[in-house]
């Protein structure tokens, strides 16, 4: 089985890593380098996201980076958290030796913005670093309020099923990334491309919203006309197959809009499995529980070139009501804000 996986990955990879002219390569050197050197984003490290519980009693063994607005961050802050910008990340992390810290903790608001951060650093090349998960949200309640306003239903919410839709066919078309010195090393290309998508323009590109998945759902056909919508999570977000423990009676959870594709964290965003089904002509929204999971996979996404956008609080706000998503643990409930101290 091995011997055929790699047959089947190196094949593919000779077919899509020819450069299509002087000065352009795809993606496909890329997704070689990535998948032979740890392939974080299919590994059971991805997501890298640390709970407020977990780095609370560590807080002054971990350089802790708030990547806020300095307004947000003069407000309330966790003490010792250093606030800087998005795009001095990686001149923040390569300036200080990073083996005085037991964890690097990147935060933010809601936690979205810092996985796609993390996720971009991590396949920089810097292995210790986690985001804070659902971000300041979860640390006190004065910053909880983006979550609980996020928390909703889409309006074609009625629409959902436990369908399966067929992924699409292998296509081996990977979107082509423009290249200033066609002698550039894959590593160095990558690395480039990373510190171009960490800025606060290159993020706001990453994020799709509900309203523009309702927008662009065709109600006739019940299918989304210009954009392909992927659930990327354990199977239970997007089929009916748990049952909430604490419930009584027992309540089912799962379901999907109609046309929605199903990618597996752990293997489908291989170029061996089904990276090369995904379209390279129309934007890519994926969403996962609450929308941290989906930005690292939207991040390693964009490096490659797609127009790839994660929804925002992913599916908190496109079925919390209508699938008693307040019962589940991976919501954002309030008995889980641990009000732990902030400075300002």
């Amino acid at each position: 089985v091995l011997i055929l996986s790699a047959s089947i990955f190196l094949s593919c990879m000779e077919d899509i890593n020819e450069p299509t002219e002087v000065g352009f390569s795809n993606s496909g050197d890329l997704i070689t380098y990535f998948e032979t050197h740890g392939d974080f984003i299919n590994s059971s490290e991805n997501p890298a996201l640390i709970s407020a519980e977990q780095i609370y009693g560590i807080v002054d063994q971990s350089l802790l980076l708030d990547i806020r607005n300095a307004s947000e961050y003069a407000f309330g802050h966790i003490e010792g958290a250093i606030n800087v910008n998005v795009s001095e990340l990686v001149d923040t992390l390569e300036n200080n030796d990073l083996n005085n810290y037991i964890r690097i903790v990147v935060i933010s608001t809601t936690g979205q913005k810092a996985a796609y951060a993390v996720s971009l650093l991590r396949l920089y090349g810097f292995t210790n670093i986690y985001s804070l998960d659902y971000g300041m949200g979860q640390w006190n309640e004065l910053f909880s309020s983006s979550w609980i306003e996020a928390r909703g239903d889409s309006e074609y919410s009625w629409s959902f099923t436990v369908k399966y839709y067929r992924k699409p066919l292998l296509n081996k078309i990977l979107p082509a990334l423009s290249s200033i010195d066609p002698e550039m090393s894959t590593k160095n290309l990558i690395q480039n491309r990373i510190i171009s998508l960490l800025t606060e323009e290159a993020y706001s590109k990453s994020i799709g919203t509900i309203k523009e998945l309702d927008d662009d759902y065709v109600r006739f056909y019940q299918k989304f006309g210009n954009i392909s919508l992927i659930c990327y999570s354990e199977p239970d977000l997007y089929e009916i197959f748990r049952f909430f423990k604490d419930a009584a009676p027992p309540i089912t959870w799962g379901g999907h809009f109609k046309s929605t594709l199903y990618y597996n964290p752990l293997y489908d965003f291989k170029a061996s499995a089904n990276l090369l089904t995904l379209p390279v002509d129309k934007p890519i929204y994926i969403y996962s529980y609450n929308g941290q999971r989906s930005q690292f996979i939207t991040a390693y996404l964009r490096i490659l070139g797609y127009d790839a956008r994660s929804v925002l609080f992913g599916a908190i706000g496109m079925l919390y009501i209508r699938q008693d998503y307040y019962r589940f643990e991976k919501s954002f409930r309030e008995e889980d804000i641990k009000n732990y101290p902030i400075v300002n």
